[in-house]
């Protein structure tokens, strides 16, 4: 039976048409994905890859909960008619998860609109997987309104339709910007936090999360359906346009106005529209950004509004959203009454005046001293995306350190697990755009380092074979110990062009897969902000029952039915000849955390691969423990060894705010009594290409290519003999049926001979 199942795997495919994941080909990749609005997770895989079968399933759970925000994908290398494809994006082995951004971008050699993926490094959990899919759904179109003029403006702005959602939470939710990508065009999104009352008001909204689509007639319909893609795309689809809202020259009002009409809407269809990248600010608002840290472009402008200004406005606007994430951008309308304002900042009054339309582009520097106003650079130069990056560029220091082979180990230092991202280069001074990248991402934890193209050895090391070239060092989750024992570093050579915006979206995207996003920002879990002024563990208490939970309906009463505080679960192995003394200290745990809204249980989770995989987790890392909110769907996990020192410092820094949670998909039902196998359940290993590991050579010869030809050759030489070895054996069954079947026959006819 098992072979069966093998041989019907490979004959159709692993991933069947009618399930979440869609199995796309040659012909349909650039509709589905390349053409697509949303951001696409890609499997490149073989049906008869025994990890690729493994993946399957959690592949699929990711597929399930991603429906309707997250195009997940896959792609049969083994047809024929996809060889070419799975060939273009690099594909050397089995499975390999590509990222696909939302948005295009241009190819800076062909001009072309690509979408460039990213190599999916991270854990093969569903959560892992899941987290890294929503961290590509941007919110650049959807716009964030304070203020009754805020809302004014974009309720006027466009002809679209405008859906507004009115939510508790400051930042839009994935399924939010989901449908803004989806809908892009077609409608207009913005987010009210329930703070603005007056926004509310007007809207008639009474109480957050609530979405509601104002008509162009003015007429506002609010939704009542559940918050689901589904039912909200169904809902969004009845008023969204036909076709998207395409761009039209300023002051022309139809084709009769423009002599070249023809020519010009050619070049509108062309135009992608764009958002408000340059945000509107206040001379109050530039008082309180003059002592941020962070680099600022302000362009002030006296006649925004008038209609003749309008191009020059616009084509700021497109020159910054060009230059991406590199810098924060805003405009500053000066009014008569703001002209002794803006002479405090060194403008000069007499030129707006005289010019209307005149653009005093202004730069702050990277520092929270920013200087006096009159010693910031003002921008002489074309208006071009050019001209003005190396403007931009001076603003900002370097955080980069220059390697060698001798300070190489000094650089990585103890820690060598922080990523660690490296520039080949021939220069002999920091490149501008990389330190600009050293300072932006300097909340990251990477480390930015840069080597002379001279330095031979570690050329060879990292495997580079041209300047200039960015690469990322890392260790990859999950393999920490085998680190430890020796010593092996991943590599990931960035594949783009090194132009900033493609070189800032590589590394947020793979600092989410590798755990290297910033802190600070506030844990979603806001129910510990009233707790951390309490008291923490008593070290003095007596050890507490910790109830056992082998069934859902257990682990609902001990845990999951509480509507405050965080389930508290020891994850042990019942097996173990530790596991009385793993119990031991987790019943005192509980003692010292009693006076907490913690809720403590136990679960022998070496019966139970599927309840754990949802935390990243498998029987090799038990015993551990994990905390998190039930309702909320995060939390966070025990990092160090099973010890009273180690829960208390995760508990302790859940509680401190030092420790942020992180999010996961779907809390399954724990199986009654165990699972029976979990072997098959346990992390699946990346089939990596041997060439790629950091400075070791394979069998001492060869190129990559060779080495490559050479793995051919033996799966080859593998599937021959295994094709021969069946066909053996087929052919001796059929030997054997033909034996009996004569046998029978001699039978048969002695027996007539001796009828009556």
């Amino acid at each position: 039976m098992l072979v069966l199942l093998s041989v019907l795997a490979v004959a159709h495919g692993i991933y069947g048409g009618s399930g979440p994941v869609l199995s796309v080909n040659k012909k349909d990749f650039k509709a589905v994905i390349l053409e697509s609005s949303l951001p696409a997770v890609v499997e490149f895989y073989a049906p008869w890859c025994g990890h690729c079968q493994q993946l399957a399933p959690t592949y699929t759970k990711v597929a399930k909960n991603l429906q309707g925000m997250v195009t997940v994908a896959a792609v049969d290398c083994d047809e024929d008619s996809n060889k070419k494809l799975c060939g273009k994006y690099g594909v050397k082995g089995f499975p390999t998860i590509k990222m696909f951004p939302a948005l295009a971008k241009a190819n800076p050699y062909t001009g072309k609109m690509e979408k460039s993926p990213t190599d999916y490094q991270g854990p093969r959990s569903a959560k892992a997987m899941a987290d890294s899919a929503l961290a590509l759904l941007l919110d650049t179109f959807i716009t964030n309104l304070k203020g009754a003029a805020a809302f004014e403006k974009f309720r006027d702005a466009s002809e679209a339709p405008k859906v507004i959602l009115a939510s508790t939470k400051p930042r839009a939710t994935p399924l939010y910007k989901s449908l803004s990508l989806a809908f892009r065009g077609r409608l207009a999104f913005a987010l009210v936090r329930d703070s603005e009352t007056d926004i509310l008001s007007s809207l008639e909204i009474s109480e957050p999360p609530a979405l509601v689509v104002i008509l162009p007639e003015g007429e506002t319909i609010k939704y009542e359906g559940s918050m689901k893609a589904k039912d909200l795309t169904a809902f969004l689809n009845r008023y969204a346009l036909a076709t998207p809202v395409k761009e039209t020259k300023a002051g022309a009002k139809d084709d009769t106005e423009q002599p070249h009409a023809k020519t010009d809407n050619k070049e509108d269809a062309n135009e992608k529209a764009l958002p408000q990248v340059v945000a509107d600010m206040t001379f109050e608002e530039l008082e309180a950004a003059s002592t941020a840290e962070d680099a600022l472009l302000v362009a002030f402008v006296k006649g925004k509004e008038a209609e003749s200004c309008k191009d020059k406005v616009a084509e700021l606007n497109k020159i910054v959203a060009e230059l991406g994430p590199l810098i924060k951008a805003a405009q500053i309308v000066v009014g008569d009454a703001a002209s002794a304002q803006a002479k405090q900042y060194g403008l000069d009054g007499d030129k707006l005046g005289i010019d209307p339309c005149a653009l005093d582009i202004v730069l702050l520097p990277f520092d929270e001293d920013k200087g006096s106003p009159e010693d910031w650079q003002h921008y002489a130069g074309d208006l071009s995306s050019k001209e003005l990056q190396k403007f931009v560029l001076e603003a900002f220091p370097s955080f980069v350190t220059r390697v060698t082979a001798s300070t190489m180990q000094q650089f990585m230092g103890a820690d060598m697990a922080t990523p660690h991202v490296f520039l080949f280069t021939d220069k002999e001074e920091t490149p501008a755009v990389y330190a600009a990248l050293s300072v932006n991402l300097r909340k990251y934890k990477y480390k930015f380092g840069e080597v002379h193209s001279g330095e031979a050895a570690l050329m060879q090391q990292f495997n580079v074979k041209k300047v200039p070239s960015m690469a990322v060092s890392y260790v990859k989750p999950g393999t920490e110990e085998e680190f430890v024992k020796e010593g092996k570093l991943g590599i990931q050579v960035f594949p783009g062009p090194l132009k900033y915006p493609y070189m800032h979206t590589f590394l947020t995207t793979f600092a989410g897969m590798m755990g290297a996003l910033p802190e600070g920002e506030a844990d979603p879990m806001d129910f510990m902000e009233r707790t951390r002024t309490q008291s923490k563990a008593d070290k003095s208490a007596p050890a507490a029952d910790v109830p056992q939970a082998s069934t859902q309906t257990e682990l609902y009463e001990s845990c999951l039915r509480r509507s405050s505080g965080l389930c508290v679960l020891a994850l042990l192995d019942a097996s173990s000849a530790s596991h009385a003394q793993h119990a031991k200290i987790t019943s005192e745990a509980a003692g010292r955390w009693g006076r907490q809204p913690l809720h403590f249980s136990w679960i022998d989770a070496a019966r139970q691969p599927s309840f754990i995989s949802t935390f990243g987790l498998s029987k090799t890392d038990l015993p551990t423990l994990v905390a998190f909110h039930p309702k909320k769907l995060r939390g966070a996990s025990l990092r160090a060894s099973f010890s009273a020192e180690s829960i208390d410092a995760l508990l302790d820094g859940l509680f401190s705010g030092s420790i942020h949670s992180e999010a996961f998909q779907e809390l399954p039902a724990l199986v009654e009594g165990g699972e029976e196998d979990s072997a098959d359940l346990d992390p699946i290993e990346e089939e990596f290409d041997l060439a790629d590991v950091l400075g070791e050579d394979v069998g001492g010869s060869g190129s990559k290519e060779d080495l490559l030809k050479q793995a051919e050759m033996e799966l080859e030489e593998e599937e021959r003999q295994r094709a021969e070895k069946e066909a053996a054996e087929m052919a001796a069954a059929a030997g054997q049926k033909k034996k009996s079947s004569k046998r029978r026959k001699k039978k048969k006819a002695k027996a007539s001979k001796d009828e009556l």
